[in-house]
């Protein structure tokens, strides 16, 4: 539960930091943590399911974390160019999420 909590706050911060106009260095280092403990929970919470019957579709989240993780690291790098795959990623998430609820 904590991934899902981090996660969801990491995108709540940056976006609507950004909608307000006020997106500064400090909202994107939150951002850039939250996401970070986001994955770090899932993956934890991966290894604590394994074994069992919903391993899979953890297993499914965490890729599609450390999907976001990476292309998020490439976006500090250089942004213009790896923008989109980061957003990309980040709605692939729900879709799985979608997926996953049907």
């Amino acid at each position: 539960m904590l991934s899902h909590g981090c996660f969801f706050a990491a995108l709540l911060i940056y976006y609507i930091s950004k909608a307000l106009g006020k997106k500064t260095k400090l909202t994107v280092n939150l951002h850039i943590i939250l996401g970070s403990l986001a994955t770090v929970g899932m993956l934890y919470e991966t290894v604590v399911k394994f074994g069992t019957e919903s391993f899979l579709k953890y297993f499914g989240f965490s890729c599609i974390m450390l999907a976001i993780v990476g292309t998020g690291c490439l976006t500090i790098k250089n942004k213009k160019l790896n923008i989109r795959w980061h957003i990309i990623s980040t709605i692939s998430f729900f879709i799985y999420l979608i997926l996953i609820i049907l």
